[in-house]
C-alpha cells in the first residue's frame, strides 16, 4: 500500500512576545520536520510592534506567506510575499485576530484558517514560548495511526530554564475534588524512562504547550471554548472530545522544551504567577467545576477560601483581592 505522508498545520499565538515567536519559528525550520506542511500565526492585536518584527522574518525566511485580517468573522487578504530562503516548502501566514481574544479565540482563528484552506491533517498547537526539535511532529502524527481512536496527542515537555526537568508527560491528570491539575511526569529527571501507556492511562487533557488534534477529532468536537480566555481550554476540549469517543496520546520521544509562561506570566515557580494568570485560574477553575463537575463546586469553592487565607496569612493582600474578585466573578482591576 503506498504511504501517504500525513499534512500537520501549526499554529502559534503571539501577544506582546515577539522575540519568543521569532525563536519558536526558526526551531521550526531547523526541525526539518516533512510533516509540517504549514504554520500560522496569530497576532492578538498585541499593539507593541509585535507583528512588524514577525513580518520582518517571515520575509527573510519564508519562501512563501500570506498576511490576513481576521474581522467579524471573515479573513481578508492583506498581501502575499515569499523569498528564497530557509523556510523550504513551508507555508506561513501571519494572521491580525483584530482583538485580544484570549488563549482559546487566538488559536481558533488560526484554526479557522487552516480549515477554510483544507489541505490538513492533523493541527499542533503550539505555544510561541516553546521550542519544537527535530522528529517530534512526525512522532506525533505516527501515535495517530498506531489506532486506538486517539484524537489528541501530546509529547514530552521539557524545561527551556531547567532542560534536564520535565514539566509534563503529555499533560496532566485532574482532581474535581478540588479543582487541580497536577503534571503527569512533573520535574522528573529527562533521563527517567517513560513508558506511554501507563502515562495515558492517566491523562485527562494534553497541555496546551504542544497539543496536536486529528482532523476527524476535530471536526466531530468543534473549536474550543472561547468564553474561558485563559486556562481550562485543554481540558474542557478534552472531555469533549472523549464524549464523541475520542482517546488521548502521549509519544516519549517526542520532545518540546517550554519556557513556560512567557507571555502572560503563569509560571508555576512560587512567587511566579501573575495576578492575571491568578485570576483567569480561580474564576475558571468555579466556571469548569459548574459546568462539567457542579457536585464538586461546594469542595472547589472550600479550597479556594483556603487560598484566600494563605494570602492573609502571608501579607499577600494583593492577591487576596485577586481571588475573591474571581471567586465572585467581579472583573480585575488593572
Amino acid at each position: 500500500m503506498k504511504y501517504i505522508e500525513k499534512k500537520v498545520w501549526v499554529v502559534l499565538l503571539n501577544w506582546r512576545n515577539a522575540p519568543d515567536t521569532v525563536e519558536c519559528l526558526e526551531s521550526i525550520v531547523a526541525a526539518k520536520d516533512s510533516a509540517v506542511a504549514g504554520v500560522v500565526v496569530c497576532d492578538n492585536a498585541s499593539g507593541d510592534g509585535s507583528e512588524v518584527r514577525i513580518r520582518s522574518w517571515l520575509e527573510n525566511n519564508a519562501s512563501s506567506f500570506s498576511e490576513v485580517k481576521w474581522s467579524d468573522g471573515a479573513f481578508s487578504s492583506l498581501r502575499t510575499a515569499g523569498c528564497e530562503a530557509s523556510g523550504g516548502a513551508i507555508q506561513f501566514a501571519l494572521v491580525h485576530t483584530g482583538a485580544n481574544l484570549g488563549f482559546a479565540g487566538g488559536n481558533n482563528v488560526g484554526i479557522r484558517y487552516v480549515q477554510q484552506s483544507g489541505g490538513f491533517d492533523y493541527l499542533l498547537l503550539l505555544n510561541n514560548d516553546a521550542l519544537l526539535t527535530p522528529g517530534a511532529v512526525s512522532r506525533m502524527v505516527g501515535r495517530f495511526d498506531e489506532g486506538g481512536q486517539v484524537g489528541m496527542c501530546g509529547c514530552t515537555v521539557v524545561y527551556h530554564h531547567t532542560p534536564s526537568q520535565v514539566q509534563a508527560y503529555g499533560g496532566a491528570s485532574y482532581s474535581p475534588w478540588v479543582g487541580r491539575a497536577a503534571h503527569i511526569g512533573a520535574h522528573f529527571p529527562v533521563e527517567e524512562p517513560r513508558d506511554a501507556a501507563s502515562v495515558e492511562a492517566r491523562l485527562d487533557y494534553i497541555l496546551g504547550a504542544a497539543l496536536m488534534i486529528s482532523r476527524p477529532c476535530l471536526e466531530r468536537t468543534g473549536l474550543m471554548e472561547e468564553s474561558y480566555f485563559l486556562y481550562f481550554e485543554e481540558i474542557d476540549w478534552a472531555i469533549r472530545a472523549a464524549r464523541e469517543g475520542f482517546s488521548l496520546g502521549y509519544v516519549p520521544d517526542a520532545v518540546v522544551y517550554h519556557k513556560e509562561g512567557g507571555t502572560i506570566g503563569s509560571s508555576s515557580r512560587k512567587g511566579a504567577r501573575s495576578h492575571l494568570s491568578e485570576y483567569y485560574l480561580i474564576l475558571n477553575r468555579l466556571r469548569f467545576t459548574l459546568k462539567f463537575y457542579p457536585w464538586f463546586l461546594p469542595s472547589v469553592f472550600a479550597f479556594t477560601v483556603l487560598q484566600c487565607a494563605r494570602a492573609v496569612v502571608s501579607g499577600d493582600f494583593p492577591r487576596l483581592v485577586v481571588r475573591l474578585r474571581a471567586m465572585f466573578g467581579l472583573p480585575l482591576k488593572t
